[in-house]
C-alpha cells in the first residue's frame, strides 16, 4: 500500500470538509475516494484517468479519480519518485 501525502492546496480542502458547516455525505465520501486510492490507485470504483497537464504540475502526469456518484468531485494526485501518492487537489470536476 503506498504512502498518501498532501499538496498544501490538498490539504486545506480536507480541513473545509472537515469543518462543522461541510456537507457530511461529501465528506464521508471524499475520505472513502481517499481510503481506496490509498489501498489501490487501480480501484475500478474510482475511474482514475490520466492528465497530461494541470496547473502546477507541468511536465508530470497527474491523475484524476472519482470521489463520488453524481458529486461532480476528483482527486487530482501524482506518484511521487519514491512510489507513494501525493494528492495535489481535491475539489470540483476541472
Amino acid at each position: 500500500m503506498p504512502t498518501v501525502t498532501y499538496t498544501r492546496a490538498a490539504a486545506r480542502a480536507l480541513q473545509r470538509l472537515d469543518g462543522h458547516r461541510a456537507d457530511r455525505v461529501l465528506r464521508r465520501q471524499v475520505h472513502g475516494a481517499l481510503e481506496r486510492l490509498a489501498a489501490d490507485p487501480r480501484h475500478p470504483g474510482l475511474r482514475t484517468h490520466r492528465h497530461h497537464a494541470l496547473p502546477g504540475h507541468l511536465g508530470e502526469f497527474v491523475y484524476g479519480s472519482r470521489v463520488g456518484a453524481g458529486c461532480g468531485w476528483r482527486i487530482h494526485w501524482s506518484w511521487t519518485p519514491s512510489g507513494s501518492i501525493e494528492v495535489v487537489r481535491i475539489g470540483p470536476h476541472l
